[in-house]
C-alpha cells in the first residue's frame, strides 16, 4: 500500500497506538492520534506527584533495548534508552528466594536457581531440562506444537515439583497475567527463550511511560499530531468502509486504527457493520487478569531489590492466607534516580485479580481486600515501610479500565490462551476495509507492553508491504 500522504487516525496512544504512529508517519503518511486522557502512553503512562513518578500500572521489560520497543525506536530515529541491572529479579516462595541472573542461559545459573528455590534433587534433571529448552529459541513447527497447550500441561511432561510448580505460577502471572491453567505454553515460551537470548530484562530510563512519549515524540517531528482529551465517540463506516471518526466532530481518514480494544472498536464502528461470526468470535476472547496496585512514595530508601515477586507458603503458614497476598513489586527510582527526589524512593506493588465484576459493589469490595492484603504483604516483609510513607496511591480495575476506555479492568488484553495465541490470535485486519487494530489484542506476542510493541511493528510491515490491499 501506498502510504504517503494517506490520512491516518489512531484511536489512542498507549504503545502499540504510539508506535505504528511514528512508523506510518516516517513512510510520509499524515497521521492524527486521539487520545481520550490528558497524557500519553494508556495503560503504560508515567505520571509526576509531588516530585515522584509512578507508571499506571506495575511494568518491567522483559527484553529491553533488544526487543521490539527499542526497535521502533531505532526506526523511528528516538532517543528511547533502558537501565538493565543484574540479577534482573528476585523470586520468593515461601521462604525461598532465587536472584535472577540477567544471563539466565548459563547451565551453573540455571541449576543454582533450581537449588535455591528448593527443587527435590530427585526433580532436578526435569526442571534443568525444561530450563534448557528455554534457552533455546523454538522452531516455527515447534511453536505451533505448543502454542494450544496449557503451561500447566506442559510443565508435566518435565517435572512434578511443587517447588518447581510454584516457580512457574509466579513466572506465568508476571509474563502473561494468567492462570498456569489458561495460559499458553507456546507464549510462554516465546516470551523467556526471547528474555534469555536477549540478556536484557530492564526498564525504560524515565518511567514505563518512556516508549510511548519517545514515540509520540518522533510522530510531532514528523510532521504527525496528538490531539489530548479528544476521546472517539464513533468510528464512521460507509459501504463497509471507514471514512474516518467523530471525536468533537468528523475527521476524515483514509486509514483508522484502534489501540482502543477489540470489543471497543466494534462497538464504535457499529457492530451491525460486521458479520455475525466475527462478533460471536470477539464476545466469545478470553481477556486476561485485572490487577490492582499499591503505590508507595517513600521519604528514605525502603525497598529492596529493584524488581521482585513474592508468594507466601500458606500451606506452612494457614494463619496468613486471609491477610498476605503474591505480589509483584517494582522500584523503578533504583535504576532511574530521576523518578524520586534524592533519598527518597517509588515503590510499585501489585497483584492479579479478575477484570471485572458485573456487581460494581462487589467488585470495588474484592478490589479494597485485595488492596488490603498488598499493604499487609509489603509491611510483612518491610515492616519498618508506614513510618516513611509521603503518599500512597491504591488503584484498582475501574481505574484502569477508565484510561483505556475498555469495559474492563484487564492488564493486558486479549489473553494469550492456548486457543488465542500465533495463528489464533486476532488479526490486525478487520472486516471494514481500512479498519486495523493494533496492541495487545491484535497480531503481536511477547510480555506486555512489548506485545503492544510487536504488533505496532508487525501491522506497520503489512500496511507498507501492501498485504492488506
Amino acid at each position: 500500500m501506498k502510504l504517503k500522504g494517506k490520512q491516518v487516525v489512531v484511536i489512542g496512544s498507549g504503545v502499540g497506538g504510539a508506535g505504528v504512529a511514528a512508523l506510518l508517519a516516517g513512510e510520509g503518511a499524515k497521521v492524527t492520534v486521539l487520545e481520550r486522557n490528558p497524557f500519553g502512553g494508556g495503560k503504560a503512562a508515567t505520571l509526576e506527584k509531588d516530585g515522584f513518578y509512578y507508571d499506571t500500572g506495575v511494568h518491567w521489560v522483559s527484553r529491553g533495548a533488544n526487543g521490539p520497543l527499542g526497535e521502533i525506536s531505532k526506526l523511528a530515529v528516538g532517543s528511547l534508552d533502558f537501565c538493565a541491572p543484574d540479577p534482573a529479579i528476585q523470586l520468593t516462595t515461601g521462604d525461598k528466594t532465587i536472584q535472577w541472573a540477567r544471563d539466565m542461559g548459563d547451565p551453573g545459573e540455571i541449576d543454582k536457581m533450581l537449588e535455591d528455590i528448593g527443587v527435590l534433587p530427585e526433580n532436578m534433571k526435569g526442571a534443568r531440562a525444561f530450563f534448557n529448552k528455554l534457552t533455546q529459541l523454538p522452531s516455527g513447527k515447534e511453536q505451533e506444537k505448543i502454542d494450544p497447550l496449557p503451561i500447566y500441561d506442559y510443565t508435566k511432561e518435565f517435572v512434578q515439583d511443587r517447588q518447581f510448580s510454584r516457580l512457574i505460577t509466579g513466572l506465568t502471572a508476571m509474563a502473561v497475567v494468567l492462570p498456569r491453567k489458561d495460559a499458553s505454553a507456546g507464549e510462554f515460551v516465546y516470551c523467556f527463550s526471547r528474555s534469555f537470548a536477549s540478556g536484557s530484562m530492564s526498564y525504560p530510563l524515565g518511567g514505563a511511560g518512556a516508549p510511548p512519549l519517545d514515540y509520540l515524540r518522533r510522530l510531532e517531528i514528523m510532521g504527525g499530531e496528538i490531539y489530548y482529551n479528544r476521546p472517539v465517540e464513533k468510528i464512521v463506516v460507509q459501504n463497509n468502509k471507514t471514512t474516518g471518526v467523530e471525536a468533537g466532530g468528523f475527521i476524515p481518514a483514509d486509514i483508522v486504527i484502534s489501540n482502543t480494544g477489540i470489543k471497543e472498536t466494534v462497538d464504535l464502528a457499529g457492530p451491525e457493520n460486521f458479520p455475525e461470526a466475527y462478533r460471536e468470535r470477539i464476545s466469545e476472547l478470553l481477556l486476561s487478569l485485572g490487577a490492582v496496585t499499591v503505590k508507595y512514595a517513600l521519604n528514605k530508601e525502603v525497598v529492596k531489590p529493584h524488581l521482585f515477586y513474592y508468594a507466601p507458603d500458606f500451606r506452612s503458614h494457614p494463619e496468613l492466607e486471609d491477610k498476605l497476598t503474591g505480589i509483584f513489586v517494582t522500584v523503578p527510582s533504583l535504576v532511574d534516580a530521576s523518578l524520586a527526589p534524592e533519598g527518597c524512593q517509588m515503590v510499585l506493588a501489585g497483584s492479579a485479580t479478575l477484570p471485572g465484576l458485573e456487581d460494581k459493589e462487589m467488585a470495588n469490595e474484592f478490589c479494597e481486600q485485595i488492596m488490603n492484603r498488598i499493604e499487609n504483604t509489603m509491611q510483612h516483609l518491610f515492616p519498618n515501610i508506614e513510618n516513611h510513607v509521603e503518599w500512597k496511591m491504591r488503584t484498582d480495575t475501574p481505574y484502569i479500565a477508565g484510561i483505556s476506555g475498555r469495559k474492563t479492568g484487564e492488564v493486558i488484553g486479549v489473553a494469550q490462551a492456548p486457543s488465542q495465541v500465533g495463528e489464533k490470535r486476532p488479526s490486525h485486519q478487520t472486516p471494514v476495509e481500512n479498519l486495523y487494530l493494533v496492541g495487545s489484542d491484535a497480531g503481536g506476542r511477547g510480555v506486555g507492553m512489548e506485545m503492544a510493541a510487536d504488533s505496532a511493528l508487525k501491522l506497520w510491515r503489512s500496511l507498507r508491504d501492501g498485504e492488506y490491499n
